[in-house]
């Protein structure tokens, strides 16, 4: 659930980026921006997976 949460703060405030980009005169600073959003949401899913993962395997022995 917290996951979605995140998807979902991650997709409005990468949306906003990208319009503010569009009227800004240096559109690459707002798509690096909104990039840069969207591979720390993938960085922190990661490592909350490799977190879950670790507690499933201490938890089986």
């Amino acid at each position: 659930m917290r996951t979605f949460i995140y998807f979902i703060a991650t997709c409005f405030i990468s949306t906003g980026i990208y319009f503010a980009s569009l009227n800004s005169s240096h559109l690459a600073i707002g798509i690096a921006a909104a990039i840069a959003l969207w591979a720390w949401f993938l960085w922190g899913y990661d490592s909350r997976m490799r977190k879950a993962e670790e507690r499933r395997n201490r938890n089986r022995r």
